[in-house]
């Protein structure tokens, strides 16, 4: 008899249970997604713009809040970024040698959902394949941009591995300075082939993406593209340090002053490594890192024999990344400096002024006996004349 109620409670839960789920369907709130979803490339090198239309279902809705919730796969992070907008375009950044993936949906909330929250629509995609020129191994590979002293920068390149025969390879750049993408203004020649571009500072811009993309073409064949973001203040490198002095000061501590490498990086942008070492190559070698153009070691008794050398980049607070300077030329301290100047310059002050009394006595010596000699010639000639 308990079993019977038992499942009769059961069934009377589940029909209730079924009924509510079938007067939340009749109740659901749907949104419908964006319109005209657009992928358009201005020619900005991998700056691309995204566009879409509201649904037509809330063209003329005013009473409730409409947003997009963005999303597209960023290729540098391997990851969707998403983005949650009124606006109805965004500019984002990708990699033209990947698949540009993009999708939108509709967000609509207040009074329009039935107290259910905000509602999402379905997602209205796009998907934009790079295109298909020349093979995968006919594009340049490790293109390297050093920016020297702020002043000038150099984009080196390798060839492709199966490039096309008589290449001539063409370098184009864009930043958000820039109405339209431009050709490299200065070429880099290797072997009798274009390898590089050398862009004068006045052509470039910090602190925003710099978009590059090198292709190649000939009588034969096209190279397949290669595209490149970078911000270029991440790849300074400082000129190398003319100037190390060494000035002791007694027994306490040695002071090391060096000059600024010359350029167009403000010195508080500067760090500097100082690195000590034995002259002889062997033993320990210290490396610290300051921010001021002089650096004091205490006890320099322990420091006989030792160089030292600096060299300077970028600090975090300027950029997020930089190239080191090449190292200066080596400041050394003597071997044995007290014993340099106390014995050393005595003993050889002395050995000179004994060499010069020799020098003197022998000289002396060699007249008086020439002179003897001379006296005994004239009495011999005297007696025997």
């Amino acid at each position: 008899m308990k079993a019977v109620m038992w499942c009769s409670i059961l069934w009377k839960l589940m029909a209730f249970s079924l009924l509510l789920s079938k007067c939340q369907a009749e109740n659901r709130v749907t949104v419908d997604r964006p319109r005209n979803l657009q992928i358009i490339d201005p020619g900005h090198l991998g700056q691309l713009y995204i566009h879409w239309n509201l649904p037509a279902s809330l063209e003329n809705q005013t009473e409730c809040p409409v947003r997009f919730q963005l999303q597209f796969f960023d290729t540098y992070e391997d990851d969707w970024t998403t983005i949650r907008t009124t606006q109805q375009s965004y500019l984002a950044q990708f990699d033209l040698e990947q698949n540009v993936h993009v999708r939108v949906q509709t967000m609509l909330g207040g009074p329009c959902t039935n107290g259910s929250g905000e509602v999402l629509s379905l997602p209205a995609e796009v998907l934009l394949k790079p295109l298909a020129v020349g093979s995968s191994d006919s594009k340049i590979k490790d293109l390297s941009c050093v920016f020297y002293q702020r002043e000038y920068m150099d984009c080196i390149w390798e060839k492709g591995n199966e490039e096309p025969p008589k290449v001539t390879y063409h370098l184009y750049f864009w930043h958000k300075g820039m109405e339209m993408a431009m050709e490299c203004p200065i070429y880099l020649q290797s072997h009798g082939y274009r390898s590089g571009c050398r862009f004068l500072w006045d052509s470039l811009i910090e602190f925003t993406e710099f978009n590059i993309c090198v292709n190649g073409s000939s009588s034969g064949a096209l190279s397949q593209p290669a595209y490149f973001s970078m911000q270029i203040q991440n790849h300074v490198k400082p000129g190398a340090i003319d100037t190390l002095t060494l000035e002791t000061h007694g027994d306490s501590f040695i002071l090391l002053e060096w000059t600024p490498p010359k350029g167009r990086i403000p010195n508080d942008c500067l760090e500097f490594e100082v690195e000590s070492r034995p002259e002889s190559m062997e033993g320990l070698t210290v490396r610290n890192i300051t921010t001021e153009p002089s650096f004091n070691i205490s006890s320099p008794g322990q420091y006989n024999g030792l160089c030292f050398r600096i060299r300077s980049r970028v600090h975090i607070l300027c950029s997020d990344d930089s190239f080191w300077s090449e190292w200066s030329h080596p400041s050394c301290m003597p071997e044995s400096p007290d014993y340099f100047h106390i014995w050393t310059q005595p003993v050889v002050l002395c050995v000179l002024a004994i060499a010069v009394i020799i020098f003197f006595s022998f000289s002396v010596c060699c007249l008086l006996y020439r002179k003897v000699l001379k006296t005994k010639q004239r009495k011999s000639g005297a007696l025997f004349g």
